[in-house]
Parts: C-alpha cells; structure tokens; sequence
C-alpha cells in the first residue's frame, strides 16, 4: 500500500474527530457462533460484514466519497467490486449500519442537533452569544440568521476576526440595544418552517427588527418576510440562494458533497488566503459525512435514478434550496409581493482561485466553465456562470422577479479571496453593514 501524503494524513486525522463528535462511526454487532456446518458449507470463506462504510478517497489528485454496501448484504466479491475506484488512496474509512428509509428523517434531526445545537433564540451581548426565552422589546432590534450547516457562534467569529467587524458588533450593541441571533436545524427542515419557528421565537415583540442573514437563512429570512406582518426596517442579504443554488441540484449532490470536501481540502493546505479568514476544514467535512452516511446509499444509485429525487426530497433543508424550474417553494417564494416592506440589501462574490492550476484548486475546474478541462475530464460544471463556490451570484440579489438595486449591493465582483465561507471576515463586509444597518 502506497502511504499517504502529510496533508491527507492531517486531513484523516481532522475527519476521524469529526466522525468521533458526530458518532457516525458504529462497531460490528456481536453474533452468536456459526454453526460448523454451515461453516463447511462456507468452505471457510468469511461471513462477510454487517456494516455499510464511507470511503473519503483522492482519486488523480480531488477528493470523493465512496459508499460501500454491507459485504453481507450484496455478497463478498460485488461489495469489493463495487467499492473499488481505480487508482484511489483511501484518506479516511468508518463502518455504521445502513441507515433503512424509515429512519432517514431522524438521522437528518440527529444530524442537525449535532451540527447546530443551541437552536432558538440567542443574544449577542458582551462578547457572547446567551439563550433567551423571548426578546424585549426595545424601539429596534438587530436580528442575525446564519445559514446552511452552521450556527450563529460561526458567524460572530468570523466578524470579530477584523478590527471593521469588531468596531460593527460594538456600535451594532449600542445602536440596537437588542442584537439577537436565530439558530435553527437546517436538513430536516425547510427554510418555511424555519421562519414560523422565527416568528413563534419573537412573539410578544413589538418594535421594528433589522436583519442580517448569510446563506440558507436568507431564505429563512425570505419567508419570514413573505408570511409574516412583523414590522421589518432592513434586510441584508449575504450570498443567500434566492433564486436556488445549483450545489443543491439531486442529480448533483454527490458531486456537491465532494465539492465539500475539496474546499476543505484547500482550505487545510492553505492556511490562509491572501491574509483573509479560511474556514476550518472540519465544519465541512462534518456535513459532507453526515449526509454520505444517511444518504450513501441512495447517492450511489446514480444521477439517474428516480429513487434519487426522493432520496434527496427527504432533505427538506436542501430541497428548498435546488435551482431547478419546478422547485415550488422558490416559486411560491417570489410569485407576489411580499406584505413586509423592508429595504434590502446584498452582499455577493465571484470567486476564483489566484492559481486554478494549484494542486488544491483542481476541484474547482468541476465548478466552473473551462471548456477544454471539462472536456478532458468528461464531467459538466456544476454552475453555468459566477459563483462563490456554493451558491450562483446571479441568485444572491434576485426578489421577486426583480434585482435588489445596485446601489444597494455589495459586489465583490470576480475576485481571489472572497468565498462562501469567509464574507464576514472581510473588511469591506463589515463596512457596508455599518454603512447600511447603523446609518
């Protein structure tokens, strides 16, 4: 076996704890002894396992995920023909039992406690983030929605990873009086049900409420506007998928998962990116695992087949998300005006890497539109235009038919340092929230 290299020997080490946390790893079940007939019968070949397995593997120099049937369930030589990819380096391996369809909505819930745990109503005072049963009301409030796999916890860090961020959260603590964070599941549950969960959390509130969002909770943020009569002054949208994102497409979510795991893969070999925030590699890893596990066995049918629009239906919190013409929440979403009149603000990027021929950047050509490279490597890009590595920047800036004005957006344009995963920890960023939220 050819050892592996430093980093993907880091790499496995940092998923092997994140396995740990999220007890996605499961150990074989005790047996009663084989009868020796039957042993004979077997002609000594082995029982074969009980346990399905995800593989993260570098197959020509990017990161996949393998999924891998119980041995038992499929037969000793199909489960090792199955499981095989030519020339591939096993970077990390864990062993669980096949998740059954009739647990899959649990193990997302399970799934979503581990990867957001204080979900309600926080607020951000004195530096840290406290549960509270109901906000105050207060002539105005600041209200804050993180996104996808994520918790508020993230999104205040990255803020006060600059001294512009840091000045933002201090005058935001006094502008405000309130600044309040909302932490919600974000697989198990759409970004709909999210926002009644919101709106039952601020009952009893009575003043005006601002709010800055990133990602996914945009849309929690949408819908909340869209059904809601709460007074809303504000809205800043940070790279949120109004219009869908093409990373949440079901006959692409196996090819998103692994995206997931190169970015983290960069993200680990380069510690930093031109001096900005990059995002720990475990986060990702973590959600990429998570849903290869609970999910594996769909995914590895196969783009093509009809279990996999179910499979991924199941995930409501990704459902909602897919940028495809039939998706009926985003539809529904942007159909009319919605009854709150809040002013809205963007915040987007188009990221590319300084050298796409990196080593750690090879990934990124499967994002994107190098129509030679793609050609080589027979594989469509997952977007069709700019992007910031997870969602299309022509959906962050898009309501209800129309575009949020440029006036009030912050573009970013195509650039070497801004992606998904790091907008707040942008001094520019934290600038125009106070240009736009404190003026």
């Amino acid at each position: 076996m050819i050892p592996l290299n430093p980093p993907d020997v880091i790499l496995g080490q940092i998923l092997d704890s994140v396995v740990r946390e999220l007890e996605l790893s499961e150990q074989e079940p005790l047996e009663p002894p084989e009868p020796i007939a039957l042993r004979r019968r077997r002609r000594g070949t082995a029982r074969g396992s009980n346990l399905a397995s995800v593989s993260l593997v570098r197959v020509d120099g990017m990161l996949r995920w393998a999924y891998h049937r119980p041995p038992r369930a499929v037969g000793l030589r199909r489960a090792r023909r199955a499981g095989s990819l030519v020339g591939a380096e096993v970077v990390y391996s864990f062993g669980f039992r096949e998740v059954p369809p009739n647990r899959i909505v649990s193990r997302l819930e399970d799934l979503d406690r581990k990867l957001t745990p204080n979900q309600g109503l926080r607020r951000w005072h004195a530096g840290k983030l406290s549960t509270v049963r109901g906000p105050a009301t207060t002539p105005r409030a600041l209200l804050v929605v993180h996104g996808s796999f994520s918790k508020s916890d993230v999104l205040f860090e990255e803020l006060s990873s600059t001294p512009e961020g840091r000045t933002f959260l201090d005058k935001a603590a006094a502008h405000y009086k309130q600044v309040l964070a909302f932490d919600h599941p974000t697989l198990s549950v759409s970004p709909m049900l999210n926002a009644l969960d919101l709106e039952q959390a601020l009952n009893g509130y009575a003043g005006t409420v601002d709010v800055l969002c990133h990602s996914r909770g945009g849309l929690v943020a949408a819908w909340w506007l869209r059904t809601g009569l709460r007074k809303v002054g504000k809205v800043v949208f940070v790279a949120t998928p109004l219009e869908g994102t093409s990373l949440a497409s079901p006959a692409r979510l196996k090819d998103s998962l692994d995206t997931l795991a190169n970015i983290a893969d960069a993200a680990h070999k380069m510690a930093t990116l031109g001096g900005y925030f990059v995002p720990p590699a475990a986060p990702l890893l973590a959600v990429a695992s998570g849903l290869m596990q609970v999910l594996g066995g769909v995914l590895s049918l196969g783009a093509r087949s009809p279990l996999l629009d179910a499979g991924v239906a199941i995930v409501a919190g990704l459902a909602a998300q897919s940028r495809v013409g039939n998706n009926q929440e985003l539809i529904r979403l942007h159909e009319s005006d919605w009854p709150s009149k809040a002013t809205c603000f963007a915040v987007r990027s188009d990221f590319e890497p300084a050298n796409a021929e990196d080593p750690a950047w090879r990934f990124w050509k499967r994002l994107r539109h190098p129509v030679v490279s793609l050609a080589r490597m027979a594989i469509d890009p997952i977007f069709d235009g700019p992007n910031d590595l997870v969602v299309d920047a022509g959906s962050m800036t898009r309501l209800v038919g129309s575009d949020i004005p440029r006036s009030r957006v912050q573009d970013f344009g195509t650039n070497t340092q801004v992606h998904h995963c790091n907008y707040f920890a942008q001094p520019e960023t934290a600038t125009f929230l106070s240009k736009t939220l404190l003026s």
